[in-house]
């Protein structure tokens, strides 16, 4: 699959859940607009390609929906071949959190009726010739907490219990512990499926990608004429409703609108001497003009829209902080006048907050990954001072100021309607070395 494809992908499926109204796409329509918009599609040199839902086990009786791609099916005379690609296992970090790929192959029942239908062949490794790498095992092996429950015990004790299986045998299942039978049969009588569940989910999610694969295989014209088939050709729709309950439901549920960063409606003395203060306007980045502070802030927090970050450094937050902000420290890692000329200092940036001067080659593309453009952000510090340089630095970088805030500091915080989400810690105390690592830094002025 090419990148460009993927990219459309992820963003088809970006779309899908936001928009609640009649004009959205469905799902249907997004896999016929996959297979028909590029050399894609049945008969193609890329065969099919299709997004379904998924109902993924995230833990123990956990589960959420969402979606697995098909990047290939093959219809031959009496069975079909597919490739699905799914998240396994959701509890690990996410720069390891890698896609499996199963190889599956399903028939095409003489009865023509889905639940009829059965498992040819399931592999995370080679296609059912052997000459093909058509699977990937995208889990950890073995898991962190059940070392005995590894891939390959999975491959020889699992997998192999799922051939022949009918969708009818298998529809009605939630997690593996509700297979029946699984030890009976010739050399299975010391296998015990109990092995794997709680070791990860992987075990189960094998089970919901089979079921899901199954009601993509109901939507081949083969099952035209079953009832069953067409029932099932309704998931896509149904569970696209569900997304967008969802969607309308957490809109309904009232998260505030965001006003614009700076409250016009504000003064302040913008020298010390002067006898009137001046009205606040866009583009003033103190804490004084912002139109978010102690007065209004909890009616702005727990937003899945904001990134909450604390500019201090980590002594100090870790001795107070509000929960949920993020600490990125600005003294010690974003700016210091003197970074651009002393190789010894670290920081990202010198010169000035108005002009800075990247000290590395990577120095933008670091600041983004910090504080990613495009994305509301609300900054914080001890007194909102250090939240001012770097909304400068930000504005002199190209970043788009109607999303920042100035938030004020942890010393405007200490009302008693903060005290529930304060972590007040003064007992602990942290000593800290600020280096960035494989970095090309720009060599200092002569």
């Amino acid at each position: 699959m090419s990148r460009k494809l993927a990219v459309l992908l992820l963003c088809l499926l970006m779309v899908l859940p936001i928009a609640a109204h009649a004009s959205e796409l469905s799902l249907g329509e997004v896999n016929d607009f996959l297979n028909s918009s590029a050399k894609l599609g049945e008969g193609s040199k890329a065969n099919q390609v299709a997004v379904i839902p998924f109902s993924h086990i995230d833990g123990p009786k956990e589960e959420d929906l969402f979606y697995a791609f098909v990047p290939f099916k093959y219809v031959a005379r009496s069975y079909i071949k597919y490739q699905v690609t799914f998240i396994s296992c959701t509890c690990r970090s996410a720069d390891v959190n890698v896609w499996s790929t199963a190889y599956a192959e399903l028939t095409l029942p003489s009865s023509g009726k889905i639940e009829d239908a059965e498992i040819r062949t399931l592999s995370f490794d080679t296609d059912s010739t052997g000459h093909y790498l058509g699977g990937f095992w995208g889990d950890s092996n073995p898991p962190p907490t059940a070392p005995n429950a590894t891939y390959e015990k999975v491959k020889a004790e699992m997998i192999p219990y799922y051939i022949g299986k009918t969708y009818g045998q298998l529809m009605g299942y939630s997690t593996i512990e509700d297979f029946a039978g699984y030890s009976e049969g010739e050399g299975r009588a010391d296998l015990t499926v109990d092995a794997f569940t709680g070791a990860t989910v992987s075990s189960n999610n094998i089970l919901r990608i089979v079921q899901a694969l199954f009601a993509y295989h109901a939507t081949d014209s083969f099952f035209d004429g079953d009832a069953k088939a067409a029932e099932l050709r309704e998931v896509f729709e149904a569970k696209k409703e569900v997304v967008a309950s969802a969607a309308a439901a957490a809109v309904n549920a009232g998260e505030v609108e965001l006003p614009a960063p700076v409250d016009t409606t504000r003064t302040y003395l913008a020298n010390k001497d002067d006898k009137e203060e001046t009205i606040c306007e866009p583009g003033n980045f103190g804490p004084t003009c912002s139109a978010i502070n102690s007065e209004n802030l909890k009616q702005y927090l727990g937003r899945t829209d904001v990134k909450y970050i604390d500019l201090r450094d980590y002594t100090d937050y870790a001795k107070k902080h509000l929960r949920n902000f993020e600490c990125i420290p600005y003294f010690a890692l974003i700016f210091n006048a003197e970074a651009c000329n002393d190789a010894s200092l670290p920081q990202l940036y010198g010169g000035t907050v108005e002009e800075p001067i990247p000290t590395y080659a990577e120095s933008d593309e670091l600041l983004e990954a910090l504080f990613p453009k495009g994305k509301t952000i609300f900054l914080m510090c001890q007194s909102g001072g250090r939240v001012n340089m770097l909304m400068k630095l930000l504005n002199a970088r190209g970043w788009d100021m109607s999303k920042i805030y100035n938030i004020g500091g942890m010393a405007q915080y200490s009302g008693a309607e903060y005290r529930d989400i304060v972590t007040d810690t003064p007992e602990i105390a942290v000593t800290a070395t600020y280096t960035f690592e494989g970095l090309t830094r720009i060599a200092p002025a002569k």
